[in-house]
């Protein structure tokens, strides 16, 4: 009699800034023999590296890291490593970001709120070549796709917060990072930080660009 073939365990690297978020998904998925954490890291370049060096299956990324967003991460891992896949797992509800995470080139966006037997079935789905979406974001990511086709540079603008858009506002009026800051009582990182969120929700890699669409936008009638 043949031996029954055996399916080798998901080799999965997590990213994700917070110890106790990292403590409490092992938790979750230590018991499992068809998946193998083969590496936790807290930062997007760290990850990056972890993905580059430790050829994981998947990559299990958080949105929010202290660096930068996940978005890039992912971006970044999925352009060095064709081979891995990514899936989000985020307190974020907010559908554009679900697009903005499947236009980086995740395959699955899932809520931090799900219990540990449905992000192992995630995990395992990613790891087979299948996308998942959380159940609960279906109906607001159609709806939203809905409404895409032909955005304009106010629509486009309307993914930033009110800081994000005050932040672009004085981009485009000529400030500097640091004069950015001083208008608004942060530090020039912290304006980085902004603006590199901004870039990757608008799509774009330069400050210019960012000026461009914000003139755009105010030369645009209101509809």
């Amino acid at each position: 009699m043949n031996a029954p073939a055996t399916t080798k365990p998901v080799r999965l690297l997590m990213v994700d800034d917070s110890p106790l978020i990292r403590l409490g998904l092992r938790a979750a998925l230590e018991e499992r023999t068809d998946i193998i954490i083969v590496g936790e890291v807290g930062t997007a370049a760290k990850g990056v590296e972890a993905a580059v060096q430790l050829k994981p299956d998947v990559v299990l990324l958080d949105l929010r890291l202290p660096d930068k967003p996940g978005f890039a991460a992912c971006r970044e891992i999925t352009a060095s490593c064709p081979g891995v896949r990514v899936l989000i797992l985020t307190s974020s509800t907010d559908e554009r970001n679900v697009q903005q995470a499947i236009a980086a080139g995740a395959h699955g966006y899932l809520l931090k709120d799900n219990d540990g037997a449905s992000l192992a079935a995630a995990i395992l789905q990613v790891a087979s070549g299948r996308s998942v979406l959380d159940p609960t974001l279906t109906d607001q990511v159609v709806n939203l796709m809905k409404h895409r086709p032909g955005a304009t540079a106010a629509e486009k603008l309307k993914q930033l917060s009110s800081r994000e858009h005050r932040v672009v506002a004085l981009l485009a009026s000529g400030l500097t990072n640091k004069e950015i800051g001083g208008q608004l009582g942060l530090t020039e990182k912290t304006v980085k930080n902004y603006l590199a969120t901004v870039f990757d929700k608008l799509g774009i890699s330069r400050r210019a660009q960012a000026a461009a669409l914000f003139v755009e936008a105010q030369q645009t009638p209101n509809s």
